[in-house]
């Protein structure tokens, strides 16, 4: 994906972080480091695969830093399990096995707190962008990270778009189509499942593909329809059910170890925050052109023949609304630390949602 158009915005980034700093770089030490300063070799995995669209991000961002670092920063991104496993990440960037890493906040040993990166029926991309950058999403970030691993400090740093929501080997056209399947359910989407009668089954995404072409699950949601036809998952589920309610996006969270982090100074701490900013804005956009892409050549087997897609009912959407937020209100009674994150983004929803609904254009 190293096209001409990348290696122009990778510029206008630098530029752009260039710009921020210029005012604000303070005295460079002797140290080491082309521009000055002490330099850095950071180890940094992603919880994602080579080659798909969350791994290019994660690349990305690393290719970003380096580059408005003048050389300070040297971070080559390493793919899931390089290292640690996924779910170990967290803890090994606050033990200094990894300096950095990136990955969705599902993936904490605390599972409820998901909802910092996505939340079944919760914040569109959109509005997890608002909410961090405008509103006090990191601020309540900074909190949670200080209970839960008060040597990581985290950053937003890229978004993805929203999933499909079934494919499955048998057609699920409404919610009553799935009481009995076994499906694929993680977190909270497994207990609203649940609560609507599936058979859920907690599988890794990469687990997916195989179970449906054997008839382990009967439906499985996996990530957008960009890694989706890429994984070839139409070869073995001939249905597809939109729209993905169970992930209206993915926010992808950069974790530092808190001892690097306050060991850099002020110009690098900013390269990295305004690079985390400027690659929120670039993968949400390179995402939704990919899906794009992917959706007609999902639309293009469907005039062929080859695949028939579905979408559920606005009644059954209210339906799967009332059931997931009735289980937040219970889940926010037992779980201090989710009731911080979940009722500051409906603070911020109720905040913006009159002027989203006065400026709202029905096409």
């Amino acid at each position: 994906m190293k096209t001409k158009a990348k290696k122009i915005m990778s510029m206008i980034l630098c530029m752009a972080a260039a710009a921020v700093l210029i005012s604000g770089c303070g005295a460079a030490s002797t140290d080491g480091g082309a521009g000055g300063g002490r330099s850095y070799r950071l180890a940094y995995q992603c919880a994602y695969s080579a080659g798909g669209g969350p791994f290019v991000y994660a690349s990305e961002l690393a290719d970003t830093i380096v580059a408005c670092s003048g050389g300070r920063v040297a971070m080559d991104c390493l793919a899931t399990n390089s290292i640690v496993s996924t779910v170990d990440m967290l803890d090994a960037v606050a033990n200094g096995t990894l300096d950095c890493a990136e990955t969705i906040a599902v993936s904490f040993p605390d599972d409820s707190l998901g909802l910092l990166s996505t939340l079944p029926v919760g914040m569109t991309a959109e509005e997890y962008m608002g909410w961090y950058l405008s509103g006090e999403g990191q601020k309540i970030l900074d909190e949670v990270m200080l209970e839960i691993a008060p040597n990581v400090v985290a950053f937003p740093c890229a978004m993805v778009d929203a999933e499909i929501l079934y494919h499955s080997t048998t057609p699920i056209k409404s919610i009553s189509d799935i009481k009995g399947l076994k499906v694929r359910g993680l977190s909270d989407w497994a207990k609203i499942q649940t609560m609507l009668g599936a058979s859920v089954v907690t599988l890794d995404g990469g687990e997916c593909y195989e179970a449906l072409s054997r008839g382990t699950i009967d439906a499985a949601e996996y990530s957008t329809p960009f890694a989706d036809y890429a994984a070839g998952y139409h070869e073995v589920a001939p249905y597809m059910t939109v729209p993905g309610i169970h992930c209206p996006a993915a926010t992808h969270l950069l974790l530092i170890n808190r001892n690097v982090w306050e060991s850099m100074d002020e110009q690098l701490q900013s390269i990295i925050k305004t690079s985390c900013k400027a690659m929120l804005i670039q993968a949400i956009s390179e995402d939704r052109m990919a899906n794009v892409e992917a959706w007609g050549k999902f639309e293009e087997l469907e005039a062929a023949g080859k695949l028939t897609i579905f979408r559920l009912p606005d009644e059954d959407i209210d339906t799967i609304y009332e059931i997931a937020h009735e289980y937040y209100q219970e889940k926010c009674e037992t779980n201090p630390l989710f009731a911080k994150v979940y009722n500051s983004q409906q603070a911020y929803l109720e905040t913006v949602g009159s002027w989203e609904s006065a400026s709202a254009i029905e096409r």
